[in-house]
């Protein structure tokens, strides 16, 4: 009887340790990816200045209230941010190629994502990349400006106090891009 139960007992360690390497293979690559979209400290850029992120140079050419087909709700407004991005070389061309992502945050340390269906401002693209005719996306030359647009939907309050933050896909940290302050006023901190 005691070799059974010795038996059982490590049929069942060998479960237990099993599971574990199961769990680990399914969760590592999704930290990993996690730490890639979420996480990494920003690259601050002067209010009005460009900051260098993943090989390239970023800017915050305009950040503007924008117009929207459908109605917003109660109490907020459409922005509309224009970036513009350098590649100091060929392979950050090539990772701007793969995507980027734009959120915008306000003073009060709050986020909010890209909203789709706002129109943006007329003749500037919405991705980070140049495309092909077959709308693959091709690097950027090195040296080349591209310029890009996001558009979001904040509280009407929030509106004075945003910085812009793109992160690259597959790179860890992200650059934010304040606007300059208006003539004559002080612009607070967001972030």
């Amino acid at each position: 009887m005691k070799q059974l139960t010795a038996s059982r007992l490590r049929y069942g360690l060998g479960l237990v340790v099993a599971a574990a390497a199961l769990v680990a293979v399914q969760v590592v690559p999704k930290l990993e990816d996690y730490k890639l979209t979420m996480g990494g400290d920003p690259v601050e850029a002067a209010p009005g200045g460009a900051a260098g992120y993943g090989g390239s140079q970023w800017r915050l050419v305009s950040l503007a209230p924008s117009t929207s087909e459908d109605p917003l709700p109660s109490g907020t407004r459409a922005v509309t941010a224009v970036i513009g991005v350098t590649p100091a070389d060929a392979a950050a061309g090539k990772a701007m190629a793969k995507g980027c992502e734009a959120a915008v945050r306000d003073a009060a340390d709050r986020v909010w994502d890209r909203h789709e269906r706002l129109p943006g401002v007329p003749d500037v693209q919405s991705v980070c990349f140049r495309v092909d005719k077959k709308y693959r996306p091709l690097p950027v030359r090195p040296g080349e400006e591209i310029r890009w647009q996001a558009s979001f939907v904040v509280p009407a309050e929030a509106v004075g106090s945003l910085k812009v933050e793109v992160r690259l896909s597959r790179e860890t940290g992200f650059v934010r891009l304040a606007p300059p302050p208006e003539p004559g006023q002080a612009r607070p901190p967001a972030g």
